[in-house]
């Protein structure tokens, strides 16, 4: 995050955002942590879960129990808390009834989609997973994106071309990411009334990258939709250093 107040960048207040769902590409994960540290930095007490799967964090106490008095007990010993369960090795999974989380916890922070490890993409249809009690979807994107054929840097290629009309080869430019993020079967699916929407991009960790972030932004704009602007140092990345 390299100093940036994240939650300002995305004019997202905590006390009215208290259910953060991130999706898309590019950074969910370092995002998702960033926003539970500052959060915690601001006295606030975090759950940080997922409704798909996710990397665990090696130095935040875990538990599978969504019992809301006993979440409370751990939440106000830790401040901030993981609730998830391994049923793969390498990825924590969610639990049945989430939403208890909010019971436990001033924020919750979701990630609600996968994008194995690519900078964009466009949901399957089964895809993202928004808890319906989120207050605010995050849908972030990578810089890196910018410049490479969509065959070579997006998750669900094919769903990629379908929206943007292209083939794989298509190089891809602002516009597009800006494209993918404002649409209703890009970052906003699944995106019910109500809930705030924002898009986070990521990445941009150069010159040039900056300035593609910084059009995107305007582009957005255009549409009525806010965004903020990241790049995580190499240590920030996956959010470890940041507990």
């Amino acid at each position: 995050m390299s100093g940036v107040d994240i939650w300002g960048a995305l004019k997202l207040d905590w006390r009215i955002h208290r259910a953060v769902a991130l999706v898309g590409g590019g950074g969910k994960t370092s995002a998702l942590y960033a926003l539970a540290r500052q959060a915690r930095d601001g006295g606030r007490t975090v759950v940080v879960t997922t409704t798909t799967h996710m990397m665990p964090h090696p130095n935040l106490p875990l538990t599978d129990d969504p019992d809301p008095a006993a979440l409370r007990a751990l939440v106000d010993s830790c401040g901030v808390v993981a609730l998830g369960r391994f049923l793969r090795l390498d990825k924590l999974s969610g639990v049945e009834d989430l939403a208890s989380a909010l019971q436990a916890a001033d924020v919750v922070v979701i990630e609600a989609d996968g994008a194995r490890l690519h900078p964009l993409k466009a949901p399957g249809e089964h895809e993202p997973v928004v808890p319906p009690w989120a207050d605010a979807v995050v849908a972030v994107a990578g810089m890196d994106c910018v410049g490479r054929a969509v065959g070579e840097t997006c998750h669900r290629p094919e769903r990629v071309c379908a929206l943007l009309g292209c083939g794989m080869e298509h190089r891809i430019v602002p516009a597009d990411v800006a494209a993918i993020l404002a649409s209703l079967q890009g970052g906003r699916k699944q995106v019910a009334p109500g809930m705030t929407f924002r898009c986070l991009l990521n990445k941009a960790d150069t010159p040039r990258r900056l300035e593609y972030a910084r059009e995107i932004r305007r582009i957005l704009g255009e549409m009525g939709i806010e965004s903020g602007i990241t790049r995580f140092a190499q240590r920030e990345r996956g959010g470890a250093c940041l507990f």
